[in-house]
């Protein structure tokens, strides 16, 4: 039975929370291969390390001792894997394991339970049948210990991402090892050893290259191993001698690669003859001692350099020099094979001239007429005419920070507005009444139940206006609550109290004297006062007031007012807030930063706002709505939500919001999704996805209806960063020509944001000026309008405290889990303190009372004591800024401790913090779920949203628990929501779903099941739910049964960067080129074409990669020339409109097209003879083509090998028909050639001394003086091209010739441009793994076009999808493909005539 296999992104956007395993068996078994050069090899593997390396990833190689034997069959693979892991050690900063016997051992399962990776990389096939059957049991035994899967074969990689296929462990894995005993290999000699490193040592002297040491020590022990051999009898063998002088070959070879740099080295032939069988025995025995003892005895008896330890080369690769003296000693043309006589030659095909066709375009000229020219030199992208006269520009430019604050105090018009005074009106005497029929009832309330009272008369005071009646309730109130206290103090006697009593009267002082300090007078100050005193508040009373009133003991507190303060008022401290209404809101009174917000958005600026969820951000985007609403019925906003689930929660937001009357025609609000649409260019408010933005801003009938939108809202737009249609938020940001609202709660550089802003932001204005004219103060006048504010906020507005949960019999124990305890000394040593990390009060004093307990000594303990802190002593109302103070002081002297030697006293401090989870089975978890959910009921932690998977909520639902997914019809998820809301349901599970701002606020978020799909993003998205502004004071994140090493990882981590993704592909470019011609404002259009191909957040302040850029948009249009899509002036012609609809599907919108102009639909769409009806097998083939075309979902290679029965499905996709096969062929070759000449261009631009180092390691290779010599001319090929090809790659063969192969381009171009075959639209008809091995295509739209069954497609696909785990995520890929095979047949219809 096959595990279930899910292509993921291996590294989300937090990658610190993503600690992985690699396995050194499975990463050496990816680029094993008989034909590659050894340093190529290493340049290989450093290469797939640093593609997760310089993606922040962390991750270990763990290389199992067990594992060794399995080379033993392969003595050279032996060899590498011993030098790959001792060339990991010294030269690169990789952890490297090696001490664990098998994954059986009892060190592994301990290193597994403390560090729980995210996942382990394995391979699943070996170099034997034993190796595979030991890297299934690794595999599984993983699973068992709820570790996943990433599957070593089939990984992808583009500029930020890394894709594989990932198996999520479940419950079902059962344990079946058994172990597996190994005989050893004995080998000999081991005198002969001690005595040849004796000899070594006196002659080498200590820091010598140990290349030449392994060189000597393999010889000499391979000659004694194979003279024992030949005592032994052996037919026709090599005679000592001459297996002496190939062994003396073997050190010449060495002695080459000591002197000769790697630019001639690549230049040497390449043999393509094989070694007799008289000298494999010899060459054997070498790889033997190589694999064996060399690096074994050097690594513990030689201080040698180990440098260039992986620029090795043994006896296999001797050949050139055999060939060369194979004319002065004729025993030797008995070694090889004389298949190719002499010396080989390269005779590779030559490669044909660019020829570029001429194109005449203005857009062209404008964005790459310099590249036009052959290429010069980019200069820096500074617009030089008015730098010198306008100073302004070059502070936007190189210090943004410095000029947002010197604009806005030049440039701050803002409105101010006068409060008016009290006054008595009729309204507020009403209130005044009604709080006088209520006083006494709820006082005696109070005294009943505090907690109900309570919640009663802060119900009531919700409902006021007047200030002077919330007074005199919360007096009232005071006054209540200080008799329950007191009765309570009389029952307990000398017993423990219930100090939340004291806590609901402290909170009403603090309200009072922070909320009405105006209206307090004497009399409720000395009321003020004697209660303090009553709570044993003696400082505290007198600086409220000096006179002396006597207090109770009876009724005090005994501790100080600082701590208690911290400790149980905690999240009831209060917060910054002001106390002055603004009319522009109505429900609430905005914190200051909310108001300049606003004020942005009533001067027409665009703002960049980056704060926690829950800090009341989106009420901006509401305002910005209404403004246009207001202004005139032809404005226009437009809101744009990453997820259509957000953009149904909107819609109906601004349905419940905003009603006007409109001139008919004309409707408030709009839609527009992939697969729904409705008013999207007869509404004032848009509500739609990125792409469906893109769609409308590129085209070119909609520019009118462009010109009206006056703002564009982007939700989440820390997207712009994100896995898929990252490019897309790019292109709208730069095309817009409106201001803008962009939020997010997760961007960890908006000053890298905003400085991208400012850049495209200054381009506009320069567009706008008109040149002939110029002026600093037209200039200035202009770029006024482009202002930017900025806002960040790190904290949240109500903390979150977190729990861990585990089931222990069947009792639930519940640990609070501080967020200090998922750091470690090396993690604030290296990354300090993650920014949003942040602490409660409570959990503040906590740390602090750790911190004395555990350094007794500490010299600043009665400094940083609460109640000698300078921002609390004294200070009757603590507020949460003054605990922010005292937290991040608190983080400082946590920090100072490790700089000054206290490492061990933080290790233990950090230990103390920690939760003690216990593990539990996952069927006793779930058989107790609704025991949990009573246990929160119990502590009041409802409603709460429980995340877990598809299948489980399915089970859920069955007990009558609500669930939201993805794959739900919009209306049973729209009801989820507003039921949830309204609070008729009080638990509903859902998935990532509800990540991305959907409003369903709750009390409680539980995470109730470990995936890949639970990364730090996502925590932090779906944690956002809980604790909303105004609905709850504080938020509760609950994880039942995580591991707890994922739970700190998910804590810990930072908040990602934003990084720009490769942004151009052919169908965008035809796009921009079809906008330039059709538009009716060319001018305007070609700066939209201008402003995408020019800003794009991966070339800014990357000027090489600005040309790059420039460069492939040339070879793009060369393609679409040659194929017919333009015409030699940039015009669109022929299908250029159908492929720019199709975009989505790059690249099969082109080979759509060169069926459509081959005829090969319409020899194919024949009816039966007299009929307009299609036969059966015909539609078959048609749903085939399709299938291939546009449900292309690749399945691990290994997929194909298990045997299972499927019931009704074919599961795996058959090939395309012949002729279209054929036509896929054709078109794969027009693409990768043009491919390969945009690769040979772009070479000019790579770093070569870059390319000389080995990227993980920095091994430098660079050139050195070279003199050349006799015998190395001979080796040489100097008709060999390659100057476009990575050095490394180069000496295993691969030449310029070679970019003309899709398979080859990512072994062979320079790293240093950042371009791979991802960037080259090439449709492979077969995909193939790092062995070799087919990845087949899954058949899900073929098979429900056969049978039509949902349930017949989930169960035939669950074992090797697990994408479709059920009916409803099969119903939405079915119906995705349904809704593009519709698109098409719309599409075509206008194209019916050419069949």
């Amino acid at each position: 039975m096959s595990p279930p296999f899910l292509r993921v992104i291996l590294l989300k956007d937090f990658v610190e929370s993503e600690f992985f395993v690699i396995d050194g068996d499975s990463l050496l078994l990816m680029f094993l291969d008989e034909k590659t050069q050894y340093l190529n090899f290493f340049y290989q593997i450093e290469c797939f390390l640093q593609d997760f390396t310089e993606k922040g990833a962390k991750y270990v190689i763990v290389f199992f001792k067990d594992a060794e034997q399995m080379y033993f069959p392969y003595p050279h693979f032996l060899f590498l894997r011993t030098v790959l892991i001792e060339h990991l050690r010294r030269n690169t900063s990789t952890t490297v394991h090696t001490e664990f016997s098998n994954c059986l051992s009892s060190k592994w399962e301990i290193f597994l339970k403390k560090s729980y990776p995210y996942f382990i990389i394995v391979s699943d096939i070996g170099l034997t049948s034993l190796q595979t059957d030991y890297l299934s049991i690794l595999i599984v035994h993983s699973l068992s210990k709820k570790i996943n899967i990433v599957l070593a074969s089939g990984q992808e990689y583009d500029i930020l991402r890394v894709y594989g296929y990932h198996v999520q462990n479940v419950y079902k894995h059962r344990l079946f090892f058994q172990k597996v005993r190994y005989t050893t290999l004995l080998l000999v000699c081991n005198n002969g050893v001690c005595k040849t490193v004796c000899l070594l040592k006196q002659l080498w002297p200590e820091g010598s290259d140990v290349r030449r040491v392994v060189c000597v020590l393999a010889c000499a022990v391979g000659l004694k191993i194979y003279s024992n051999m030949l005592e032994n009898g052996r037919s026709n063998p090599l005679s000592p001698e001459e297996a002496s002088d190939l062994c003396r070959m073997q050190c010449l070879t060495v002695t080459f690669l000591l002197h000769m740099p790697l630019t001639q080295r690549a230049q040497i032939r390449i043999m393509k003859s094989c070694w007799t069988k008289q000298v494999l025995p010899l060459i054997k025995m070498v790889c033997v001692a190589l694999s064996y003892f060399s690096c074994h005895q050097v690594q513990s008896s030689f201080p040698f350099s180990f440098s260039l330890i992986c620029y090795f080369s043994h006896l296999m690769r001797s050949k050139n020099v055999i060939y060369l003296l194979e004319t002065n000693l004729t025993w030797y043309r008995n070694l090889v094979n004389q298949k190719i006589v002499g010396l080989g030659e390269y005779y590779g095909e030559e490669i044909p001239d660019i020829g570029l066709i001429p194109l005449k375009s203005d857009l062209v000229e404008d964005y790459a007429g310099d590249v036009l020219k052959d290429l010069p030199v980019l200069k820096r992208y500074i617009y030089e005419f008015y730098s010198k006269e306008i100073i302004l520009y070059g502070l936007i430019f190189y210090s943004p920070a410095l000029y947002i604050h010197i604009m806005l105090n030049l440039y701050k018009c803002r409105s101010g507005f006068s409060m008016t005074g009290r006054l008595k009106t009729k309204e507020e005497k009403k209130e005044q009444e009604q709080w006088e029929a209520l006083c006494i009832p709820t006082e005696k309330e109070i005294k009943a139940n505090l907690t109900v009272g309570i919640k009663k008369l802060e119900k009531f005071l919700k409902t006021l206006k007047s200030k002077s009646v919330k007074f005199s309730v919360e007096m009232a109130g005071l006054s209540a609550c200080l008799e329950v206290w007191k009765e309570h103090c009389r029952e307990q006697g000398n017993k423990s109290k219930d100090l939340s009593k004291a806590v609901q009267v402290m909170r009403r002082i603090h309200i009072l004297l922070e909320k009405y300090q105006d209206l307090l007078e004497k009399p409720h100050v000395k009321k003020l006062t004697k209660y303090l005193r009553l709570l044993g508040f003696e400082n505290l009373a007198c600086s409220l007031c000096e006179i002396s009133i006597l207090g109770d003991s009876k009724n005090s507190l005994e501790l100080g007012p600082a701590r208690f303060q911290l400790q149980y008022m905690d999240y009831y401290l209060l917060r910054e807030e002001r106390n002055d209404p603004d009319p522009r809101v109505q429900h609430f009174i905005p914190d200051t930063w909310q108001r300049e917000l606003l004020d942005a958005v009533d001067n027409n600026e665009s703002a960049v706002i980056v704060a926690p969820t829950s800090s009341g951000k989106t009420y901006a985007s509401y305002y910005c709505m209404e403004k246009v609403l207001k202004t005139s019925n032809e404005g226009v906003v437009v809101y744009v939500a990453p997820t259509k689930a957000l953009v149904n929660q909107v819609v109906g937001t601004i349905y419940s919001r905003f009603t006007k009357k409109l001139p008919d025609g004309l409707v408030v609000c709009g839609v527009f999704t992939r697969d729904y649409r409705s008013d999207v260019m007869n509404s004032q408010i848009l509500v739609t996805v990125p792409q469906c933005l893109e769609i409308l801003v590129l085209s070119p009938h909609c520019q009118k209806w462009t010109k009206r939108i006056q703002y564009v809202i982007f939700d989440e737009v820390h997207c712009l960063g994100g896995e898929i249609g990252a490019e897309v938020w790019e292109h709208l940001l730069v095309t817009i020509r409106c201001p803008f609202l962009a939020l997010s709660a997760t961007v960890s550089n908006p000053e890298h944001l905003t400085e991208y802003v400012w850049n495209f932001l200054a381009y506009k204005s320069i567009f706008k000026l008109d040149m002939s004219c110029f002026s600093c103060s037209n200039f200035l006048k202009i770029f006024f309008t482009t202002l930017i504010f900025i806002l960040f906020l790190h904290c949240r507005y109500n903390d979150l405290e977190k729990y861990v949960c585990s089931l222990k019999g069947s009792d639930f124990i519940i640990e609070h889990c501080h967020p200090c305890a998922a750091l470690t000394v090396d993690h604030i040593e290296s990354y300090g303190f993650p920014s949003d990390l942040s602490l409660s009060p409570r959990e503040t004093i906590q740390l602090y009372d750790i911190m004395v307990k555990v350094w007794q000594e500490w010299p600043r303990a009665q400094e940083l004591d609460p109640e000698e802190f300078v921002s609390f002593k004294n200070k009757v109302v603590i507020k949460k800024a003054d605990v922010r103070k005292y937290e991040q002081e608190l983080k400082k002297e946590l920090s100072k401790w490790i700089v000054t030697g206290q490492r061990q006293k933080v290790t233990v401090l950090l230990e103390h913090l920690k939760p003690k989870p216990v593990d539990c089975s996952e069927q006793e978890k779930w058989k107790h779920f609704a025991s949990f959910v009573d246990k929160l009921h119990e502590m009041d932690k409802l409603p709460a949203i429980f995340f877990i998977n598809c299948y489980l909520q399915e089970m859920m639902a069955l007990r009558g628990i609500g669930y939201h997914h993805g794959s739900m019809v919009a209306k049973e998820r729209q009801v989820v929501e507003m039921l949830f809301r309204m609070g008729y349901i009080k638990v509903v599970t859902a998935t990532s779903t509800l990540a991305l701002g959907i409003n369903m606020p709750c009390k409680s978020v539980v995470f109730a099941e470990d995936s890949v799909f639970l990364d730090a993003l996502n925590y932090r998205q779906m944690s956002g739910r809980a604790g909303r502004r105004g609905q709850d004071m504080i938020g509760n994140v609950f994880f039942y049964d995580i591991p707890l090493p994922k739970v700190e990882r998910l804590i810990k981590s930072n908040v990602p960067q934003l990084k720009g993704q490769f942004p151009l592909t052919v169908s965008l470019i035809l796009r921009l080129m079809l906008l330039a011609a059709k538009a009716d404002d060319k001018a305007d259009a070609r700066a939209k074409a201008l402003s995408v191909l020019k800003h794009s957040l991966m070339s800014f302040r990357k000027e090489r990669y600005a040309e790059i850029l420039k460069i492939y948009f040339i070879f793009s249009l060369q393609f679409l020339i040659k194929e017919g899509y333009l015409d030699q002036e940039g015009n669109p012609i022929g299908f250029a409109g159908l492929v720019t609809h199709l975009y989505y599907y790059e690249p099969s919108n082109f080979v759509l097209v060169s069926f459509l102009v081959k005829g090969l639909f319409h020899k194919l769409c024949q009816p039966i003879k007299g009929s307009t009806v299609f036969p059966e097998d015909v539609l078959e083939k048609l749903v085939l083509i399709l299938a291939n075309l546009f449900g292309r979902k690749y399945l691990p290679a290994c997929s194909m090998k298990y045997k299972h029965t499927f019931c009704q499905s074919k599961v795996f996709l058959e090939d395309l028909p012949e002729d279209f096969a054929d036509a896929v062929n054709e078109y794969n070759t027009k693409v990768e050639e043009n491919f390969a000449h945009f690769l040979l261009t772009t070479a000019k631009l790579a770093d070569m001394e870059q390319e000389y180092r080995l990227p993980l390691s920095k091994t430098d290779f660079t050139s050195k003086i070279w003199h050349g010599s006799e015998l190395a001319s001979y080796l040489m090929d100097n008709t060999k091209s390659i100057s476009a090809v990575s050095p490394f790659a180069s000496v295993s063969g691969v030449v310029d010739n070679d970019l003309f192969h899709g398979e080859i381009i990512n072994k062979a171009v320079f790293r240093s441009l950042g371009i791979n075959v991802t960037n080259c639209p090439l449709l492979y008809l077969n995909k193939y793994d790092n062995q070799g091995r087919r990845r087949p295509l899954n058949a899900y739209a073929l098979d429900f076009y056969k049978h039509g069954s949902l349930i017949a497609l989930t169960t035939d696909n669950w074992y090797v999808v697990p994408f479709l785990v059920n009916s409803s995520i099969v119903h939405n890929m079915v119906h995705n493909y349904i809704f593009l095979v519709l698109n098409l047949y719309f599409l075509m219809k206008p194209f019916t005539y050419l069949f």
